[in-house]
């Protein structure tokens, strides 16, 4: 990857406090998908997860960065923001920093999911 070394950095680090990074990996968070010293601008779940310490939880994962309809943690594949991707997600469903980025969307109802996710943790 030709990024410069501190965005490149902050970035790896960053993507490894999420549960599922493909197969947005930069995007999901920039608005460049190589993003340089130069060109390192967040897209509204970017800015979001900044707010939030740069962490991924349950607050970020509850609300609808881009405002299209999908919440952040549908998108991403953790939908209570537990750190733990749900059921046999591998991959993001949508990008929750682009508009109209929802992906095929869930099976059940993003709220549901939790619940359910929860049961089978022995929560």
């Amino acid at each position: 990857m030709s990024v410069c070394v501190d965005v490149a950095l902050a970035t790896n680090l960053d993507m490894a406090k999420l549960p599922v990074v493909t197969p947005n990996l930069c995007l999901a968070c920039h608005i460049s998908a190589t993003p340089t010293a130069t060109s390192k601008t967040l897209n509204v779940f970017g800015m979001d997860y900044r707010a939030n310490g740069r962490i991924w939880d349950s607050n970020l994962a509850t609300i609808d960065s881009d405002g299209d309809g999908c919440l952040n943690g549908v998108e991403v594949g953790d939908s209570d923001g537990d750190g733990s991707p749900d059921g046999n997600v591998t991959s993001q469903a949508g990008n929750p920093g682009v508009v109209d980025d929802c992906g095929s969307g869930p099976l059940v109802d993003e709220k549901t999911w939790g619940t359910l996710k929860a049961m089978f943790d022995g929560r």
